[in-house]
């Protein structure tokens, strides 16, 4: 008997102020208009308004915790609520925010390691725990994101308002108790041992009176993140092979087993971390553990992603929008200033300080970029130069990586021998890496809407470079 989250939205009565009322561009009614579209467009909304949270609970939160200060105790700033899985990977929110996923038999499959999309690329699970909903709960056919801070509320579902698919949000203190309440009462029936804690927090982060300055700064982020889907470049068929089937099975296989154990090893390692007087080489280790796990996870997150999207319908194309470079590159250089240090390479940057926008998917692009990056470090000798070189060229953005080398060196001979693993991935004995084959990642820069070329270069080896198309409202 207790409602779904869509029908406390519906149900709920009108605010009186436009900001506040809990719709967010509600289906055409329109009976030429049919269903698999509204459900299209409401699913188009849903990941708008998913990255505007995101991009509003970064304004709000304080900043992340760097490495060297993992062995203080993080303070938890509000409560997260999702369904079915994990929507952030961040790590400003996953280390301040306690994470909640409701959960259904299928996505908890997935839960162990999840899905991520931020630069540390999975979920502190100190910090998150699921919950299974009853397999009859209708709650399971919705998808739901309850956020709880001191500095703003918000609740965003995609599901069914009256019968047809769409997405809904409020900033209401009244719609979000009831949301709460709706929510509580499903614990009580499958996790009542995590209620004494669940109740401190929500009393602790109960909703509170949307400032006006947050409600128009998230109706500005929706803007900036809807999909501009008439400014897209045309989708390209990407052949797919005709036999895949024992390929995708041994990649699922595989990227399960790896990333199961690395997660745990991870998990007990930042747990350690936390702990007080650790001296400077035990904290230098541990450290270390971390990071490898992280780049091996991240591999392998990478490796399914692009088994899922190599196997994707074309009908099920990506969602591309537009999206800032800049703040992409921002965030990912320091990452790969790292993992050319730690294999004692020099890398140079060469951007200019204002890039336009340009139209892709922020999250699988951020995936690829730094897999690609990270694939290209290894197989350069120590002692390499890495130039990264960022610029407009007519209607498309081009970035490119080349190497440097010293001069007594050619670069074939010190060039890492690689062997095809079905038709997917490429592995190198010399190293141990798994990574994506290059026709693959080829395939998955045109599925972002890009392109990549790879050529071999006698002075600089292999040269990689990437175009992706600008955005033609940042052009105008």
């Amino acid at each position: 008997m207790l409602p779904t989250l869509s029908e406390v939205l519906t149900k709920a009565e009108p605010t009186g102020i436009d900001l506040l009322v809990p719709e967010f561009n509600p289906p055409d009614p329109h009976p030429s208009t049919d269903r698999q579209q509204l459900q299209i467009r409401a699913e188009s909304q849903w990941h708008s308004a998913i990255a505007s949270v995101e991009t509003l609970l970064l304004k709000s939160l304080p900043s992340p915790i760097g490495v060297q200060d993992l062995s203080e105790e993080t303070v938890i700033e509000g409560l997260l609520i999702t369904s079915p899985l994990p929507l952030f990977s961040h790590p400003a929110i996953v280390s301040q925010l306690q994470t909640i996923t409701f959960t259904t038999p299928h996505s908890n499959r997935q839960l162990l390691p999840c899905k991520s999309t931020g630069s540390d690329r999975d979920l502190d699970q100190s910090h998150h725990f699921p919950i299974e909903l009853l397999p009859t709960d209708p709650l399971a056919d919705e998808r739901f994101c309850l956020v709880l801070t001191n500095r703003f509320s918000l609740l965003v579902v995609l599901g069914e308002e009256n019968g047809v698919p769409s997405c809904q949000f409020s900033f209401d203190p009244d719609d979000l108790d009831l949301a709460w309440k709706s929510l509580r009462g499903r614990m009580m029936l499958t996790a009542p041992h995590h209620l004494s804690y669940l109740d401190e927090l929500a009393a602790q982060f109960s909703p509170i009176e949307p400032d006006y300055r947050c409600v128009m700064a998230f109706g500005q982020y929706l803007l900036e993140h809807q999909p501009v889907a008439t400014l897209a470049p045309v989708q390209p068929t990407v052949e797919v092979p005709t036999k895949l089937a024992a390929d995708v099975e041994l990649i699922q296989a595989l990227t399960h087993e790896i990333r199961t154990p690395l997660t745990t090893i991870r998990t007990m390692t930042r747990l350690l971390l936390r702990q007080p007087d650790l001296s400077p080489r035990v904290l230098k280790r541990l450290s270390a553990i971390d990071r490898e796990c992280t780049e091996q996870i991240n591999r392998m997150e990478l490796i399914f992603s692009a088994v899922e999207l190599a196997t994707t319908q074309p009908s099920q194309a990506v969602d591309l929008t537009t999206m800032s470079i800049s703040q992409l590159l921002e965030q990912s250089l320091p990452q790969w200033q790292q993992q050319a240090e730690r294999r004692n390479l020099d890398l140079a940057v060469d951007i200019p300080h204002q890039l336009p926008a340009v139209v892709s998917n922020p999250t699988i692009l951020d995936r690829v970029l730094t897999g690609l990056v990270e694939n290209f470090t290894r197989n350069l000798p120590s002692g390499s130069r890495i130039q990264v070189e960022v610029t407009p060229v007519g209607d498309r953005l081009k970035l490119q990586l080349q190497s440097q080398q010293e001069a007594d060196e050619h670069p074939y001979t010190t060039h890492k021998q690689r062997h095809s693993i079905g038709q997917l991935l490429t592995f190198q004995p010399e190293t141990g890496n798994l990574s994506l084959n290059m026709n693959v990642t080829k395939n998955l820069f045109q599925l972002l809407g890009g392109k990549l070329i790879v050529r071999q270069s006698p002075q600089q080896g292999e040269v990689l470079t990437i175009f992706l198309p600008l955005s033609m409202i940042a052009q105008s």
